[in-house]
């Protein structure tokens, strides 16, 4: 008789997925020979997929081991954290929970604009409509979209300029709760029901979505492709392209154009803003005129029966493929990158083809040269090698391409060819999110890495505002303006602990200080009417701190181990970024203690019980500090007895917390750190200067 231990591998890891998560380990427990099945990549990829409705990560290489730990802290650990320009409320947080100190002083936020220097938890538990679990998130030109696990989307923001105006004017306007953090659920037609956490609606639970500057494309469970333009959702119908005997594998939202790839057709474009034909009967339809990028449509098996002098032959099949301002840029499988400037519409006779972009290529013949993925918006790309090279593209190098001017042999320094950052290569980079002046870089380890500029202060990078601490990360502020700079191929790491960012802001209240620190934070710290900051003093300094922040969990993590904060997805657009992390806040909280000297706190006085995330302050002992509480609770009681006499609202309670946090975070906090007694560093510059003071070098 034959058992289940006689069927073929094949066979077994055909019948894997049909199994829940229990009866898998169930059976993976029988015997030693099933047991060898218990960390099944496949299995465990499949299912942490399928059921929180993970994008696919091509570059994304783990082990079954780290499937498994993906899908058991996605239920409980996922957070959101948002940073940047905040104008429109596209970060999620309402105007009143930002908290309302100068960006100077903290960079949690910036007074007037409620910008957001520092990655900050969105608060979804306190949404209007609970969010649940978010297995996606993406940002547009005023927006942030949330995909939840059940196949919903929500809004933060407003989705083009008009309802992203209307959005900060509602924010900012005289309703005291109207600055809760807000995530609208983005709606269908009354004809298609939705879908919610007791029913599962196939044509409106989204699988798959794309987010372009000013509109949102969705991929329903049934095929059925959605479009959001205003927050009115329509249900695309191309005139010339049968959607409903055709398979749609994938939506590509970008930055004039939206886009699907239909198999056996290739990819289709149209203006995101095409208007509804005169004459159609179906409302809750856009009937839209589209156009093909020539040779796209062959598969890899019809590719082998097609002959070599044909288009799609030559073109191979499209495996990737992204829309930047005007054009589309695809990847094949047979190793080429291609051009197609996205005019519209194409011309009836004889379209242009596709041109292929040879500036990627290795110079000479390099058999292990591979081509995985293509990621990019707006106007800057990046090519991800199987070898894991990271080659960066931008729009001056595709109109050298499309007008035929590009010229591989140029060595003049404004030759638009690849742009290679050192610390990118063979760095583990996993995917690259491209705001308009910066970008981020998430690596396999889950740490994130910020470059480029922070314009007119916003806080994009997530280091801090130039004015700020983003100094003491290497920003260098631009004496005429707002705008800070990170040097030419620099990245920091983005830190989520708070407490890492209340180290760097104390370090520079020591940098600013009169004293042997001064001379030293005078090259570095920007100042009205002063000289400008010494760059490579900047640079010493961001260096600095990059090596010590990096050694912040030595100790906790294990080698090869999980930080406290993974960041699984990282999103960016304009001058906003966004990150889905997984939060593991006990090994955060080990990672604290580290730092918090108990020898050397006063007589009765606890060690520190903040909670660096919710914001919950515990009664501490020493009688001084009592005094203290007994005041702000003083103060604060006459507050709500004159808001209640003058008959205003109370407001949302989290809102109350996070200023009631600030205000007596302000008061002092009398745990004592580390790092209280370290003075700011003197360093030695890369031109092999060394910064002033008495104090010994710090080599």
């Amino acid at each position: 008789m034959t058992t289940l231990l006689d069927l073929p591998t094949d066979v077994l890891y055909t019948i894997f997925p049909y199994l829940d998560p229990a009866d898998f380990l169930v059976l993976t427990s029988c015997t030693k020979t099933l047991h060898s099945y218990r960390q099944d990549p496949n299995y465990w990829r499949i299912l942490t997929r399928t059921t929180f409705r993970i994008p696919p990560q091509p570059l994304l290489q783990a082990d079954g081991t780290r499937w498994q730990w993906l899908y058991r802290r996605l239920r409980t650990q996922t957070q959101l954290y948002t940073w940047g320009s905040n104008g429109c409320g596209n970060l999620g947080h309402g105007f009143l929970n930002v908290p309302r100190v100068s960006a100077g002083q903290h960079d949690w936020a910036d007074m007037n604009t409620r910008n957001i220097g520092w990655p900050r938890k969105v608060q979804l538990d306190d949404m209007p409509e609970p969010i649940g679990i978010v297995a996606d998130v993406q940002c547009g030109g005023w927006s942030t979209t949330l995909l939840n696990s059940i196949g919903v989307l929500y809004l933060c923001g407003g989705i083009d300029p008009s309802s992203a105006f209307m959005t900060r004017s509602v924010h900012r306007g005289r309703d005291r709760n109207s600055g809760i953090a807000q995530a609208k659920r983005l709606t269908f037609p009354s004809a298609y029901p939705p879908t919610t956490s007791n029913r599962h609606e196939p044509s409106t639970a989204i699988r798959q979505y794309s987010t372009g500057r000013a509109h949102i494309l969705g991929l329903a469970d049934d095929g059925k492709v959605w479009q959001w333009n205003n927050e009115e959702s329509r249900l695309v119908k191309p005139l010339h392209v049968d959607v409903t005997q055709k398979v749609v594998t994938h939506v590509v939202a970008g930055w004039d154009r939206a886009s699907m790839f239909v198999s056996g057709t290739g990819i289709v474009y149209w203006p995101y803003d095409t208007p509804l034909r005169a004459g159609n009967a179906e409302a809750d339809a856009i009937l839209i005129d589209t156009a093909t990028v020539p040779g796209t449509a062959l598969s890899q098996s019809r590719i082998s029966r097609e002959t070599s002098d044909t288009l799609g032959a030559r073109i191979g099949e499209v495996t990737n493929h992204i829309l930047l301002e005007n054009y589309i840029v695809f990847i094949t499988s047979l190793n080429k990158v291609f051009l197609y400037h996205a005019v519209f519409p194409l011309p009836d006779l004889d379209p242009p083809a596709p041109i292929e972009i040879t500036a990627f290529y290795p110079s000479s013949s390099d058999c292990s040269f591979e081509i995985q993925d293509i990621q990019g918006s707006f106007r800057s790309f990046a090519i991800f090698t199987k070898s894991g090279d990271v080659l960066m593209g931008n729009r001056a190098m595709l109109d050298a391409f499309n007008s035929g001017t590009y010229d591989s042999t140029s060595t003049e320094s404004s030759h638009p060819g690849p742009t290679v950052i050192p610390a990118l290569q063979n760095n583990s980079i996993t995917s690259i999110a491209f705001g308009d002046h910066h970008f981020q870089a998430l690596r396999s380890d889950g740490t994130l890495l910020a470059y480029g500029a922070d314009p007119q202060a916003c806080g994009a990078l997530g280091l801090g505002f130039p004015e700020g601490t983003g100094p003491l990360r290497g920003l260098i502020a631009d004496r005429f303006s707002s705008n800070g700079t990170l040097g030419r191929n620099i990245g920091r790491q983005v830190w989520f602990d708070r407490l890492m960012q209340r180290w760097l802001g104390e370090m520079k209240e020591k940098a600013g200080m009169e004293g042997e620190a001064k001379s030293r934070g005078d090259m570095i710290l920007p100042r009205r009417g002063q000289p400008a900051q010494n760059a490579a003093a900047v640079t010493a300094v961001g260096d600095y701190f990059e090596r010590e922040g990096k050694k912040w969990e030595d100790g906790i993590v294990e080698a090869g181990g999980m930080g406290s904060y993974f960041v699984l997805k990282v999103a960016a657009a304009g001058w906003h970024t966004a990150a889905l992390v997984l939060v593991d806040e006990e090994q955060a909280q080990r990672s604290r203690q580290m730092h918090v000297v108990r020898d050397k706190l006063d007589d009765g006085v606890k060690a520190e019980k903040y909670d660096w995330h919710g914001g919950t302050w515990e009664d501490i002992d020493a009688p001084w500090d009592q005094l203290s509480k007994a005041l702000i609770w003083l103060r604060d009681s006459i507050w709500r007895l004159g808001r209640m006499f003058l008959g205003l609202r109370e407001g949302d309670k989290k809102v109350e917390a996070e200023q009631e946090d600030m205000k007596q975070e302000e008061q002092g906090d009398p745990t004592k750190y580390t790092w209280n007694d370290q003075p700011f560093p003197r360093l030695r510059m890369a031109n092999g200067e060394v910064m002033p003071g008495k104090i010994e070098i710090t080599e």
